[in-house]
C-alpha cells in the first residue's frame, strides 16, 4: 500500500509539472501570436518602405567620412558591416542595434559619426575601466572626449555640465557616463534637457528626435527583444523599425582550449605559470578570477612560481580609482605582463597585443565568457583563450569534448529565424556562418590529430540508480548538495540507509562501483542535468547561493 501511495503521489507531481510547462508554453504562444498579428498589420505598408543601400559609397558624406577615418584612426578600409552601420547612423532615420563580435570594430560605429555631426554624442557604458580605456584611445586618435563617473571630482563634473549647455563650445565630441548617472542625477538630466533644446545633443535616445545606437557582442534574439523594449525602440519587424546589424561571432584568430583544473590551488598556479612561461614569456595577457581574494592569491602565486619573471597587477572593484587607473596604464604600456582581474576589468578593454586570456575560474554565464575571452587577439593575430575546467563550471561548454568551440558559440547566440520572416530581411544583415568547424580549438585538433581519443562508456545502470536515489530523496524532502549526493551514491555518510533502500529486482547498484572516481560521478550527474533528467534547485542564504 505504501508503495502504491508513493507511485500515485509521484504521478500527481509529474502531472502538476506538465501542467505548469503547458501554461508557460501557452504564454509564449500568446506572445508570438501578438507579434505575428503586428507583422500582418505592417506587411502591406512595408512593401514600398525599402531601406537604402547603406553599403554604398555614394552618400554625400562618404569622402569626409573616409578622410576622418584615415586622419584620426589610420583606417583605410572599413571592416565587415562598419560602412553600412556608419551610413545608417549618419542618415539619422532609424535607431540601430549592432551585434558585432568582440574586436569587431563596434566603437568606430558611433565614434566616427560623433566626430562628423554637430553637437556631442552621449555614450552610456556600464564599466569604468571600459570608459577610461575608450577615452584614452580617443585622445590618442586626437578626438576630444570626456567622462563622468562616481569617482569624478566635483569641479570636473561642474565643468563638463557647464559645457553641456554652452552652444558653440566643442570641448568634447563624446561624453561617456555610467548608467547610474542617467538614472540618479536629476541635475545631469536637466543639463541634458537644455543641451537637447539648443541642438547640442547629437545622439542618444533621451528625447524622441535624437536617434540611439545600441551595440553589443553578445545578444541572442530573446535578449535583444527585451533590450529593444526597455530602450523604447521600435521592433525590427515594424515599419521604420530598428535596423539590426549582426556579424558572425567567430574570430578565426582565437584558439579556445579547456584544461582540467587540478584539485589543489597550488597545482593550478604551477600549471598556469609553466604554460605562460613556455608559450608567452614576453606577451601580455589577462587571468580572470571569480573573487577579489582569488585575484591576489593568483597574482602572488604566478609571481612566486615564475621567480619574478611574470609581473602581475591585480584589478577588482574594491581598488581605489587611482590604483585602477595606474594598473591599467602599466599593463597597457607593457610595464606589467599580466592583469589578474575580476569581471570589473572587462568589456571593450583594448590592448591590441593581448596574446592570451586565461579563466582561472569560469565566468558566470556564456555571454560573460565570450566577452572576457574576446579581450585577446584584438590586433587580428593568433591568441589563445584558456579555461581551467571543473565539472561544476559552465557545464555544457566544459563537458563537451567533441563540438567545435566556434559552433558552440554560434548556436548559443543564434538569432530567432522568425525575425527575418515575412520579407523583413532588409532590416537585418545577419551573416551567421554554417556549422563549419574552426579547425583550431582543442576539440578540432583532438579530432584531427589522432593523438587523443574520447572514450565512451555505457552508464545506463548508474544513471538509473542515480535518478531513483534522487526521487527517494525528494519523496522525503531531503535536499542535498552535489558532494553529498556523491557520498550517498557511494553508500557513505549518515544517509547511507536511504541509498541502500533503493535496491530492487532491477539490479540497481548502490554503492556505485569503486572504479568510478568522484570526478567521474560529478560528470555523470552534470550530464544528466544537461540532458534534463535531473534539475538543480537553488536556495539562498545570507552568505551564498547553494545548488
Amino acid at each position: 500500500m505504501a508503495s502504491r501511495k508513493q507511485e500515485i503521489q509521484d504521478e500527481i507531481e509529474a502531472i502538476d509539472e506538465h501542467i505548469a510547462a503547458l501554461e508557460a508554453r501557452r504564454q509564449d504562444l500568446y506572445f508570438e501570436l501578438t507579434e505575428v498579428e503586428e507583422l500582418e498589420q505592417n506587411s502591406v505598408s512595408r512593401v514600398d518602405d525599402t531601406v537604402p543601400d547603406y553599403g554604398s559609397t555614394d552618400f554625400p558624406w562618404t569622402q569626409r567620412m573616409n578622410k576622418l577615418a584615415r586622419d584620426h584612426w589610420n583606417i583605410h578600409e572599413f571592416r565587415s558591416l562598419q560602412r553600412p552601420i556608419l551610413n545608417a547612423a549618419l542618415d539619422r532615420k532609424r535607431d540601430i542595434f549592432v551585434v558585432l563580435p568582440t574586436g569587431g570594430g563596434k566603437s568606430l560605429c558611433y565614434q566616427l559619426p560623433a566626430l562628423m555631426e554637430e553637437g556631442f554624442t552621449l555614450v552610456i557604458s556600464p564599466l569604468v575601466s571600459l570608459i577610461q580605456d575608450q577615452v584614452y584611445h580617443l585622445h590618442e586618435a586626437n578626438v576630444p572626449a570626456d567622462f563622468i563617473t562616481a569617482a569624478s571630482p566635483k569641479k570636473v563634473v561642474d565643468r563638463i555640465q557647464m559645457q553641456l549647455t554652452q552652444k558653440g563650445v566643442n570641448t568634447f565630441k563624446l561624453l561617456y557616463v555610467t548608467p547610474e548617472k542617467i538614472a540618479k542625477s536629476k541635475r545631469f538630466m536637466s543639463k541634458l534637457n537644455k543641451a537637447y533644446d539648443i541642438g547640442r545633443l547629437s545622439r542618444i535616445k533621451v528625447f524622441t528626435k535624437t536617434p540611439i545606437m545600441a551595440l553589443t557582442a553578445t545578444c541572442p534574439w530573446r535578449v535583444m527583444r527585451d533590450v529593444i523594449g526597455i530602450l523604447g525602440l521600435e521592433l525590427p519587424q515594424k515599419r521604420n523599425g530598428t535596423l539590426v546589424y549582426s556579424a558572425p561571432l567567430h574570430r578565426p584568430n582565437l584558439v579556445y582550449k579547456v584544461f582540467e583544473k587540478p584539485d589543489k590551488p597550488d597545482a593550478v598556479i604551477q600549471h598556469m605559470a609553466k604554460w605562460i612561461m613556455n608559450n608567452y614569456p614576453r606577451s601580455s595577457g589577462i587571468v580572470y578570477c571569480l573573487t577579489k581574494k582569488e585575484t591576489h592569491a593568483v597574482a602572488g602565486g604566478l609571481y612566486k612560481e615564475s621567480k619574478g619573471r611574470i609581473r602581475c597587477g591585480v584589478y577588482h572593484a574594491d581598488l581605489e580609482h587611482d590604483d585602477k587607473e595606474e594598473i591599467h596604464r602599466q599593463w597597457r604600456d607593457n610595464q606589467i605582463q599580466v592583469i589578474v582581474a575580476t569581471i570589473a576589468f572587462g568589456m571593450g578593454i583594448n590592448h591590441l597585443k593581448t596574446r592570451f586570456v586565461i579563466h582561472h575560474s569560469m565566468s558566470k554565464s556564456v555571454e560573460g565568457y565570450y566577452q572576457e575571452s574576446g579581450r585577446a587577439g584584438r590586433d587580428g593575430e593568433r591568441a589563445e583563450c584558456i579555461l581551467y575546467y571543473r565539472v561544476y563550471s559552465m557545464l555544457r561548454y566544459g563537458q563537451d569534448f567533441r563540438l567545435c568551440r566556434k559552433i558552440f558559440f554560434e548556436k548559443y547566440f543564434s538569432f530567432d529565424p522568425s525575425i527575418t520572416s515575412n520579407g523583413l530581411a532588409d532590416t537585418l544583415v545577419n551573416e551567421i556562418t554554417p556549422d563549419i568547424p574552426c579547425g583550431k580549438c582543442d576539440n578540432c585538433v583532438r579530432a584531427s590529430s589522432g593523438r587523443a581519443r574520447v572514450v565512451t562508456k555505457d552508464i545506463t545502470m548508474e544513471a538509473i540508480t542515480l535518478v531513483r536515489l534522487c526521487r527517494r530523496l525528494r519523496s522525503v524532502k531531503e535536499r542535498v548538495t552535489l558532494l553529498k549526493l556523491i557520498q550517498l551514491w557511494r553508500g557513505r555518510g549518515l544517509k547511507a540507509a536511504k541509498a541502500e533502500s533503493i535496491k530492487d529486482d532491477r539490479d540497481a547498484e548502490v554503492p556505485v562501483k569503486k572504479n568510478f572516481s568522484d570526478f567521474d560521478l560529478e560528470r555523470i550527474i552534470n550530464h544528466l542535468v544537461i540532458e534534463g533528467y535531473l534539475a538543480e534547485d537553488f536556495h539562498f542564504t545570507a552568505y551564498a547561493n547553494i545548488a
